[in-house]
């Protein structure tokens, strides 16, 4: 019998609430993250609406923004998994943080700055902790465990392919215990640049709405701790969801725009459920990538509509929270944990008028009380990355 994989901890870090209680709140009444952007001067900017974390980071060491969101999840994560800082060397923890930027702050706080002070001591200091793998390192460091540490940039699918590395390794042996997820701090640059790209909102995002006019730029993290269901089992750790299929995909049809059909989403739809060995019919829900984009969404629901011919509910939760990025398939796969343990649907609010023709449940208006065995979070992103996980009931 195969040793399943299982989700054991869960911390998260959102533009909506930070910790599970108050994400799953702001999931379920509407509460959205969206203010204005006070990290710079937007007076001259098209669009100044923007998704941060407004409580407080509660890590005080020198480190970049997506290394203290991560580091805070991380600790979260642990401690709901009944783990604590230092755990033994022989458990073979695998540490694994997708992003889609990594650490920013070094280059965008020194744009304005005079060019003697580019190599200060401390810029350079600033430049190493900022370092492509410096992420998943800083969490290594702060629970204090000496293991495998790597930060992986899979562009808007990280934290999706963060999970399914880390099942991987899980299933080959290769670790004992993982803890996985994604993370991404806000950033100037992608703010910029998806307002150049013209896909960020007036002010709403309204994802599957025929009125939809684009993504609100979010940050955030969310982190897992995953293992073998016979170790949960054997300390008494809570099982909170199975890890039951997985996928990663890519195409290489445009470097920002998906194909025109979904090929990739779709394959990774196919190949997750394959993975997990169920069929269409027994998914219960979708956690759709759902940016609010006209091109996204539409081709979005062209690869449902294939992928599950006899209908399925949806919903996208960028409505609230914005695109996080990094965290973006990260914080989808904490509310499809949390769906199912409360067996409940969350809506994609703002939604009023879908897009057509739509053959598919789009939840709307409010959550619904569900029976809720398996789901699956779709996540695809520049560069053609797309990644698909499947989570059933413990």
């Amino acid at each position: 019998m195969t040793d399943d994989i299982v989700i054991t901890g869960l911390g998260i870090l959102s533009p909506v609430g930070c910790g599970e209680g108050s994400f799953w709140e702001s999931l379920c009444t509407g509460r959205t993250g969206a203010a204005p952007v006070e990290q710079f001067q937007s007076q001259d900017l098209t669009r100044k609406i923007a998704c941060l974390v407004k409580k407080p980071i509660n890590v005080a060491e020198p480190m970049g923004r997506a290394s203290k969101l991560a580091v805070a999840a991380s600790r979260e994560a642990f401690a709901s998994a009944g783990l604590g800082p230092g755990i033994d060397q022989a458990a073979r923890l695998d540490i694994t943080v997708g992003t889609t930027m990594g650490e920013t702050e070094f280059i965008e706080e020194r744009l304005d700055a005079p060019e003697d002070e580019w190599l200060s001591k401390e810029h350079m200091k600033r430049i190493a902790t900022g370092r492509p793998g410096s992420i998943a390192a800083n969490v290594a460091a702060d629970l204090k465990a000496g293991t495998s540490a790597l930060d992986l940039y899979g562009a808007c699918a990280a934290g999706n392919l963060a999970l399914t590395a880390a099942r991987r390794r899980l299933l080959d042996g290769e670790c004992d215990l993982a803890l996985a997820g994604g993370v991404d701090g806000f950033s100037t640059l992608a703010f910029i640049g998806f307002m150049r790209l013209r896909v960020m909102a007036d002010g709403v995002c309204r994802p599957f709405d025929q009125e939809r006019d684009g993504l609100l730029v979010g940050e955030g993290a969310a982190m897992f701790v995953l293992e073998r269901e016979s170790s949960a089992r054997r300390r008494g750790a809570p099982i909170r969801a199975r890890v039951a299929g997985a996928s990663i995909t890519c195409e290489d049809y445009h470097p920002t725009r998906p194909h025109p059909e979904g090929d990739g989403l779709n394959r990774a739809t196919r190949l997750a459920l394959n993975d997990a060995g169920i069929a269409p019919g027994e998914i219960d829900y979708v956690c759709a990538h759902g940016t609010g984009t006209p091109q996204n969404d539409m081709i979005e629901a062209k690869v449902m509509y294939d992928c599950f011919p006899k209908g399925v509910a949806f919903s996208s939760i960028k409505a609230l929270t914005g695109h996080t990025m990094g965290a973006a398939a990260a914080l989808e796969t904490a509310c499809c944990v949390l769906s199912i343990e409360n067996q409940t649907l969350v809506p994609t609010w703002h939604l009023r008028n879908v897009i057509q023709p739509c053959t598919l449940d789009a939840l709307r208006d409010g959550p619904r009380q569900a029976k809720v065995r398996a789901v699956i979070n779709n996540s695809a992103g520049f560069g053609g990355y797309n990644s698909s996980v499947v989570l059933t009931a413990a």
